[in-house]
């Protein structure tokens, strides 16, 4: 039998991050921060939180052929990341990302996506058997929405567990949402990707109304809808089965929210690949990423295997609900 394998395909980015007592106001000026540079980017950050997390790891993206270029890629080998299908772009810089968090870890983001943007169908194309021979595939949305089209359309060949991390949202054409096998949105990107969908208007509040734009998404074909809430948890959706199992967070004291989603789609991943069933891959992602937050930076903040096992121990007798 093959070595079951992640493979992420997206973004590779430079963070810039500013961290200050408070965010700004619209026009205003907030002076006395600190300044830090990371390597970031939704797909690296998945990409070191899946191989950290115990699963060899693939990774796929474009970065500029330039000083951050270089020091992403170096990383990411590093990391034992296979970095052989990352494409270097001699036009493009590599994707700069300018994050402010203030003193509770919350943040706010600008993206220049650069060479990230340039990823193709066509050079998807070219890493076809890779794709289908995956174990798990994860793509979030700072690459082409045609690229992702692509990713799907040929991971669907395989047998492969096909993840959408939407982040940054934007409109998701229809038809491709059959070929998703699990989805996982935030709380604010559920609601307005069934905006989106043009999906009827939710009179339920709080978690029911989680639970009811989950059942919309499944019936366009979406199989497992997982809907993080911050210090909330998250919300998991099976639509085989119609199962709602609400996992919660483990409380720490966050410094830095920045990645945290993407090491919970990482780590999810990973642990998929590993044959742990969804619930506890939910709950491993969970405690991962209560870890990641309380660390500054991105990629820097994602824990180690034995770190995830111990914090998962901690809360694994917590009653899902």
């Amino acid at each position: 039998m093959k070595e079951p394998y992640v493979l992420i395909i997206g973004s590779s980015n430079i963070d810039m991050n500013i961290y200050s007592q408070r965010l700004p106001q619209k026009g205003e000026t907030v002076t006395g921060g600190t300044f830090k540079q990371f390597l970031g980017g939704k797909g690296a950050n998945q990409a070191v939180a899946s191989i950290r997390s115990g699963s060899k790891t693939i990774f796929i993206a474009k970065i500029g052929k330039d000083s951050f270029g270089d020091k992403m890629f170096s990383q990411l080998k590093k990391e034992g990341i296979n970095v052989n299908h990352i494409l270097r772009d001699e036009k493009e810089a590599s994707g700069i990302a300018f994050i402010m968090i203030d003193k509770y870890g919350e943040n706010m983001i600008s993206v220049a996506p650069g060479a990230n943007i340039k990823l193709s169908p066509k050079e998807i194309e070219k890493n076809e058997e890779i794709i289908k021979n995956a174990t798990v595939i994860v793509v979030q949305m700072e690459i082409p929405m045609e690229t992702i089209r692509k990713v799907f359309h040929i991971a669907s060949k395989g047998s492969v567990k096909k993840i959408l991390n939407p982040a940054p949202l934007k409109p998701i054409p229809q038809d491709l949402l059959p070929q998703i096998d699990i989805i996982v949105p935030n709380e604010g990107e559920l609601f307005r990707l069934h905006s989106l969908l043009n999906l009827n208007q939710i009179k339920e509040t709080q978690d029911k109304k989680i639970i009811q734009a989950s059942k919309d998404l499944a019936k366009l074909g979406i199989k497992t809808i997982i809907t993080t809430l911050g210090r909330r948890g998250s919300l998991l959706y099976q639509a085989e089965t119609e199962q709602i199992i609400k996992i919660p967070a483990y409380k720490v004291e966050a410094v830095d929210t920045v990645g945290a989603g993407d090491c919970f789609n990482g780590v999810l991943a990973s642990k998929l690949a590993q044959g742990e069933n969804i619930v506890n891959a939910v709950k491993y992602a969970t405690a991962a990423a209560s870890i990641a937050v309380t660390r500054k930076g991105a990629q820097q903040s994602m824990p180690s295997a034995s770190e995830i096992q111990d914090r998962f121990n901690e809360i694994s007798h917590y009653q899902l609900k």
